[in-house]
Protein backbone atom coordinates (compact mmCIF):
# COMPACT_ATOMS: atom_id res chain seq x y z
CA UNK A 1 0.00 0.00 0.00
CA UNK A 2 2.86 2.43 0.58
CA UNK A 3 4.66 1.31 -2.71
CA UNK A 4 1.08 3.16 -4.18
CA UNK A 5 0.83 5.71 -2.02
CA UNK A 6 3.82 7.53 -2.78
CA UNK A 7 3.22 7.60 -6.16
CA UNK A 8 -0.77 9.90 -5.59
CA UNK A 9 -0.26 12.85 -5.97
CA UNK A 10 0.31 15.26 -3.05
CA UNK A 11 -3.81 16.96 -4.00
CA UNK A 12 -4.69 13.06 -2.08
CA UNK A 13 -5.32 13.80 1.53
CA UNK A 14 -6.88 10.10 2.32
CA UNK A 15 -6.52 6.96 1.30
CA UNK A 16 -9.12 4.48 2.19
CA UNK A 17 -7.34 1.13 1.17
CA UNK A 18 -8.89 -2.28 1.25
CA UNK A 19 -7.95 -6.26 -0.17
CA UNK A 20 -4.91 -6.75 2.24
CA UNK A 21 -7.77 -8.04 5.04
CA UNK A 22 -5.48 -5.75 7.22
CA UNK A 23 -6.06 -3.27 10.20
CA UNK A 24 -4.36 0.19 9.88
CA UNK A 25 -4.53 3.65 10.66
CA UNK A 26 -1.63 5.66 9.75
CA UNK A 27 0.39 8.53 8.68
CA UNK A 28 2.90 8.15 5.33
CA UNK A 29 5.64 10.73 4.89
CA UNK A 30 5.14 9.74 1.14
CA UNK A 31 7.81 11.77 -1.37
CA UNK A 32 6.28 14.94 -2.09
CA UNK A 33 3.34 14.20 0.44
CA UNK A 34 4.13 14.19 3.93
CA UNK A 35 1.57 12.89 6.17
CA UNK A 36 -0.52 11.31 3.93
CA UNK A 37 -2.89 8.95 6.14
CA UNK A 38 -4.51 5.90 5.15
CA UNK A 39 -6.41 3.75 6.55
CA UNK A 40 -7.74 0.14 6.42
CA UNK A 41 -10.59 -1.54 8.67
CA UNK A 42 -9.98 -5.18 8.44
CA UNK A 43 -11.86 -7.37 6.71
CA UNK A 44 -14.92 -8.96 6.28
CA UNK A 45 -16.98 -6.33 7.73
CA UNK A 46 -15.23 -6.83 11.12
CA UNK A 47 -14.43 -3.11 10.89
CA UNK A 48 -15.41 0.69 9.66
CA UNK A 49 -12.96 3.35 9.86
CA UNK A 50 -14.53 6.73 10.79
CA UNK A 51 -12.31 9.95 9.22
CA UNK A 52 -12.92 13.39 9.96
CA UNK A 53 -11.63 16.10 8.02
CA UNK A 54 -10.91 19.19 9.05
CA UNK A 55 -10.99 22.27 6.17
CA UNK A 56 -9.78 25.17 5.91
CA UNK A 57 -12.74 27.96 5.66
CA UNK A 58 -10.81 30.22 3.11
CA UNK A 59 -8.82 27.69 0.94
CA UNK A 60 -11.21 24.65 0.98
CA UNK A 61 -7.81 23.00 1.89
CA UNK A 62 -7.91 19.76 4.14
CA UNK A 63 -5.93 20.72 7.41
CA UNK A 64 -4.23 17.73 8.07
CA UNK A 65 -3.36 18.10 11.42
CA UNK A 66 -6.34 18.95 12.97
CA UNK A 67 -8.07 15.64 10.98
CA UNK A 68 -9.00 12.70 12.84
CA UNK A 69 -9.28 8.79 12.29
CA UNK A 70 -9.92 5.72 13.72
CA UNK A 71 -11.04 1.90 12.98
CA UNK A 72 -13.81 0.90 14.92
CA UNK A 73 -14.80 -2.47 15.13
CA UNK A 74 -18.42 -3.59 14.38
CA UNK A 75 -20.44 -5.76 17.02
CA UNK A 76 -22.93 -7.62 16.22
CA UNK A 77 -25.57 -10.54 17.84
CA UNK A 78 -22.64 -12.90 16.33
CA UNK A 79 -19.84 -11.07 17.79
CA UNK A 80 -18.95 -13.66 21.06
CA UNK A 81 -15.85 -11.20 22.45
CA UNK A 82 -17.08 -9.70 25.74
CA UNK A 83 -14.96 -6.93 25.50
CA UNK A 84 -16.21 -6.01 22.10
CA UNK A 85 -19.51 -6.33 23.28
CA UNK A 86 -18.89 -4.41 26.98
CA UNK A 87 -17.05 -1.37 25.08
CA UNK A 88 -19.67 -0.82 21.94
CA UNK A 89 -23.45 -1.43 21.48
CA UNK A 90 -24.03 -4.40 18.91
CA UNK A 91 -25.62 -3.30 15.34
CA UNK A 92 -29.14 -4.14 15.16
CA UNK A 93 -30.14 -6.52 11.81
CA UNK A 94 -31.22 -4.37 9.62
CA UNK A 95 -34.22 -6.10 8.48
CA UNK A 96 -34.83 -4.99 5.00
CA UNK A 97 -30.83 -5.95 3.75
CA UNK A 98 -31.66 -8.91 5.47
CA UNK A 99 -35.24 -9.73 3.48
CA UNK A 100 -32.79 -9.23 0.03
CA UNK A 101 -30.62 -11.63 1.02
CA UNK A 102 -32.55 -14.27 1.65
CA UNK A 103 -34.54 -13.58 -1.65
CA UNK A 104 -30.83 -14.14 -3.38
CA UNK A 105 -30.17 -16.85 -1.29
CA UNK A 106 -33.19 -18.93 -2.14
CA UNK A 107 -33.07 -18.36 -5.86
CA UNK A 108 -29.56 -19.30 -6.13
CA UNK A 109 -30.08 -22.69 -3.74
CA UNK A 110 -31.09 -24.75 -6.70
CA UNK A 111 -27.77 -24.28 -8.20
CA UNK A 112 -25.96 -24.09 -4.87
CA UNK A 113 -27.43 -27.27 -3.43
CA UNK A 114 -27.00 -29.50 -6.91
CA UNK A 115 -24.79 -32.37 -6.42
CA UNK A 116 -22.36 -32.16 -8.40
CA UNK A 117 -19.42 -35.37 -7.57
CA UNK A 118 -18.73 -37.43 -4.10
CA UNK A 119 -15.49 -37.36 -2.31
CA UNK A 120 -14.23 -40.58 -0.74
CA UNK A 121 -12.76 -38.87 2.40
CA UNK A 122 -12.93 -34.98 3.41
CA UNK A 123 -10.07 -33.15 1.84
CA UNK A 124 -8.81 -30.17 3.58
CA UNK A 125 -6.39 -27.22 3.56
CA UNK A 126 -4.00 -28.45 6.39
CA UNK A 127 -0.55 -28.03 4.63
CA UNK A 128 2.15 -31.39 5.14
CA UNK A 129 5.57 -29.79 6.37
CA UNK A 130 6.17 -29.34 2.83
CA UNK A 131 3.72 -26.65 2.23
CA UNK A 132 1.09 -28.62 0.07
CA UNK A 133 -2.19 -29.72 1.20
CA UNK A 134 -4.96 -32.26 -0.10
CA UNK A 135 -7.25 -29.78 -1.33
CA UNK A 136 -4.34 -27.84 -3.06
CA UNK A 137 -3.24 -31.05 -5.03
CA UNK A 138 -6.94 -31.52 -6.07
CA UNK A 139 -7.27 -27.89 -7.29
CA UNK A 140 -4.00 -28.34 -9.22
CA UNK A 141 -5.20 -31.30 -10.75
CA UNK A 142 -8.27 -30.12 -11.86
CA UNK A 143 -6.11 -27.67 -13.48
CA UNK A 144 -4.25 -29.73 -15.20
CA UNK A 145 -6.84 -32.37 -16.24
CA UNK A 146 -8.65 -29.11 -18.27
CA UNK A 147 -5.29 -27.87 -19.85
CA UNK A 148 -3.56 -30.81 -20.71
CA UNK A 149 -4.96 -31.68 -24.11
CA UNK A 150 -2.83 -30.19 -26.99
CA UNK A 151 -5.92 -27.75 -28.58
CA UNK A 152 -6.18 -26.59 -24.52
CA UNK A 153 -2.66 -25.51 -23.99
CA UNK A 154 -1.06 -28.75 -23.58
CA UNK A 155 -0.07 -28.17 -20.32
CA UNK A 156 2.54 -30.63 -18.31
CA UNK A 157 2.19 -29.30 -14.91
CA UNK A 158 -0.23 -26.65 -13.13
CA UNK A 159 0.46 -24.57 -9.69
CA UNK A 160 -2.32 -22.32 -7.67
CA UNK A 161 -1.58 -20.28 -4.92
CA UNK A 162 -2.94 -21.36 -1.06
CA UNK A 163 -4.65 -17.95 -1.28
CA UNK A 164 -7.29 -18.64 -3.47
CA UNK A 165 -8.04 -21.65 -2.03
CA UNK A 166 -10.90 -20.62 0.87
CA UNK A 167 -12.58 -23.58 2.11
CA UNK A 168 -12.26 -27.39 3.12
CA UNK A 169 -14.49 -29.91 1.02
CA UNK A 170 -16.08 -31.52 4.01
CA UNK A 171 -17.79 -35.10 4.61
CA UNK A 172 -21.72 -33.91 5.97
CA UNK A 173 -22.60 -38.09 5.50
CA UNK A 174 -20.97 -41.23 5.31
CA UNK A 175 -18.47 -41.30 2.65
CA UNK A 176 -18.44 -41.41 -0.26
CA UNK A 177 -19.91 -38.34 0.50
CA UNK A 178 -21.98 -35.79 -2.20
CA UNK A 179 -20.70 -32.48 -3.10
CA UNK A 180 -22.72 -29.51 -4.43
CA UNK A 181 -21.98 -26.40 -6.19
CA UNK A 182 -22.22 -24.25 -3.04
CA UNK A 183 -19.48 -26.11 -1.71
CA UNK A 184 -16.68 -25.83 -4.75
CA UNK A 185 -17.82 -22.32 -5.32
CA UNK A 186 -17.05 -22.21 -1.69
CA UNK A 187 -13.36 -23.70 -2.28
CA UNK A 188 -12.87 -21.35 -5.26
CA UNK A 189 -15.00 -18.04 -5.29
CA UNK A 190 -12.79 -15.58 -7.17
CA UNK A 191 -13.11 -16.96 -10.67
CA UNK A 192 -10.06 -17.14 -12.07
CA UNK A 193 -9.36 -18.21 -15.43
CA UNK A 194 -6.73 -20.48 -16.72
CA UNK A 195 -3.71 -19.60 -18.40
CA UNK A 196 -1.20 -21.34 -20.27
CA UNK A 197 2.50 -20.60 -21.06
CA UNK A 198 5.58 -21.68 -21.68
CA UNK A 199 8.56 -21.28 -18.63
CA UNK A 200 11.93 -22.89 -19.13
CA UNK A 201 13.25 -24.70 -16.81
CA UNK A 202 14.97 -22.28 -14.77
CA UNK A 203 12.13 -19.70 -14.84
CA UNK A 204 10.28 -22.76 -13.51
CA UNK A 205 12.86 -23.30 -10.64
CA UNK A 206 12.87 -19.25 -10.34
CA UNK A 207 9.18 -19.04 -9.58
CA UNK A 208 9.47 -21.88 -6.94
CA UNK A 209 12.34 -20.03 -5.01
CA UNK A 210 10.06 -16.80 -4.88
CA UNK A 211 8.14 -18.62 -2.60
CA UNK A 212 10.82 -17.61 0.02
CA UNK A 213 11.51 -14.17 -1.56
CA UNK A 214 10.25 -10.21 -1.48
CA UNK A 215 6.47 -9.85 -0.18
CA UNK A 216 7.10 -14.02 0.94
CA UNK A 217 9.87 -13.78 2.91
CA UNK A 218 8.65 -13.87 6.49
CA UNK A 219 5.52 -15.80 5.41
CA UNK A 220 6.68 -17.99 2.29
CA UNK A 221 3.68 -19.01 0.08
CA UNK A 222 3.92 -22.50 -0.98
CA UNK A 223 2.50 -22.81 -4.46
CA UNK A 224 0.10 -26.07 -5.29
CA UNK A 225 1.16 -28.55 -7.67
CA UNK A 226 -0.17 -31.13 -9.96
CA UNK A 227 0.93 -34.53 -10.14
CA UNK A 228 4.20 -35.60 -11.33
CA UNK A 229 5.91 -32.36 -9.94
CA UNK A 230 8.16 -32.84 -6.91
CA UNK A 231 10.63 -31.15 -4.94
CA UNK A 232 12.30 -30.55 -1.71
CA UNK A 233 13.29 -27.11 0.22
CA UNK A 234 15.59 -26.36 2.66
CA UNK A 235 14.91 -23.57 5.27
CA UNK A 236 18.77 -23.20 5.76
CA UNK A 237 20.11 -22.65 2.57
CA UNK A 238 20.93 -19.75 1.28
CA UNK A 239 17.55 -17.40 -0.54
CA UNK A 240 17.27 -17.88 -4.12
CA UNK A 241 19.04 -21.58 -3.58
CA UNK A 242 16.32 -23.69 -1.43
CA UNK A 243 14.94 -25.33 -3.58
CA UNK A 244 16.23 -29.13 -4.55
CA UNK A 245 15.70 -32.21 -6.57
CA UNK A 246 12.87 -30.63 -8.87
CA UNK A 247 11.89 -33.38 -10.65
CA UNK A 248 8.83 -33.78 -13.74
CA UNK A 249 7.27 -37.26 -13.55
CA UNK A 250 10.05 -38.82 -12.47
CA UNK A 251 13.08 -36.97 -14.52
CA UNK A 252 15.25 -34.01 -13.42
CA UNK A 253 13.94 -30.11 -14.72
CA UNK A 254 16.34 -29.12 -17.12
CA UNK A 255 16.81 -25.06 -16.89
CA UNK A 256 17.28 -24.98 -20.73
CA UNK A 257 14.44 -27.26 -21.33
CA UNK A 258 10.68 -25.60 -22.12
CA UNK A 259 7.60 -26.69 -19.61
CA UNK A 260 3.88 -25.83 -20.43
CA UNK A 261 2.68 -24.49 -17.28
CA UNK A 262 -0.92 -23.45 -16.35
CA UNK A 263 -1.60 -21.46 -13.70
CA UNK A 264 -4.19 -19.52 -12.54
CA UNK A 265 -4.77 -15.25 -13.92
CA UNK A 266 -4.13 -13.58 -10.80
CA UNK A 267 -0.71 -15.32 -10.79
CA UNK A 268 -0.26 -15.05 -14.39
CA UNK A 269 -0.19 -11.31 -13.98
CA UNK A 270 2.73 -11.85 -10.88
CA UNK A 271 0.07 -11.98 -8.17
CA UNK A 272 1.74 -12.61 -4.57
CA UNK A 273 4.89 -11.83 -5.82
CA UNK A 274 5.77 -14.38 -8.41
CA UNK A 275 6.69 -12.09 -11.07
CA UNK A 276 8.49 -14.91 -13.07
CA UNK A 277 4.97 -15.94 -14.00
CA UNK A 278 5.22 -12.38 -16.26
CA UNK A 279 7.71 -13.78 -18.58
CA UNK A 280 5.92 -16.26 -19.96
CA UNK A 281 5.16 -17.06 -23.66
CA UNK A 282 3.07 -18.72 -26.01
CA UNK A 283 0.17 -17.88 -23.69
CA UNK A 284 -3.43 -19.75 -24.10
CA UNK A 285 -6.32 -17.97 -21.94
CA UNK A 286 -8.63 -21.58 -20.56
CA UNK A 287 -11.73 -22.19 -18.38
CA UNK A 288 -12.43 -20.51 -15.08
CA UNK A 289 -11.02 -22.19 -12.13
CA UNK A 290 -13.99 -22.99 -11.28
CA UNK A 291 -15.11 -24.59 -14.31
CA UNK A 292 -12.22 -26.76 -14.56
CA UNK A 293 -12.58 -28.17 -10.68
CA UNK A 294 -16.52 -28.62 -11.52
CA UNK A 295 -15.11 -30.86 -15.19
CA UNK A 296 -12.93 -32.61 -12.96
CA UNK A 297 -15.53 -33.91 -10.53
CA UNK A 298 -17.62 -34.65 -13.32
CA UNK A 299 -14.89 -37.22 -14.36
CA UNK A 300 -13.36 -38.39 -11.56
CA UNK A 301 -16.17 -38.79 -8.80
CA UNK A 302 -15.55 -40.62 -6.31
CA UNK A 303 -12.74 -38.10 -6.19
CA UNK A 304 -9.71 -39.67 -3.51
CA UNK A 305 -7.61 -37.28 -1.91
CA UNK A 306 -3.89 -37.44 -1.93
CA UNK A 307 -2.62 -38.23 0.90
CA UNK A 308 1.43 -38.54 0.01
CA UNK A 309 2.72 -35.00 -0.23
CA UNK A 310 4.54 -33.85 -3.32
CA UNK A 311 6.54 -31.59 -1.74
CA UNK A 312 9.02 -32.22 1.42
CA UNK A 313 10.66 -29.73 3.92
CA UNK A 314 14.43 -30.80 4.70
CA UNK A 315 15.16 -30.86 8.47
Amino acid sequence: MFGIADRLRPEVDLVLSGHTHQGYNCVRDAPGNPGLRILQAYANGRGVSVVDLVLDGRTGDVVRSESRAENLPVANDRNTDPTVRARFPAAAPDVAVERIVEHYVSRARPRTQRVVGRISAPLTRAPSPGGDSPVGRLIADAQLAATRAPERGGAVLALTNPGGIRADLGCAAAPPCPVDYGQLYGVQPFGNSLVVMTLSGAQLKQVLEQQFLGVNLERPRILQPSAGLAYAWNPRAPLGERVRDLLLDGEPVLPARSYRVVVNSFLAEGGDGFTVFTQGDRLLGGPQDLDALLEYFAAASPVEPVSVARIVRQP
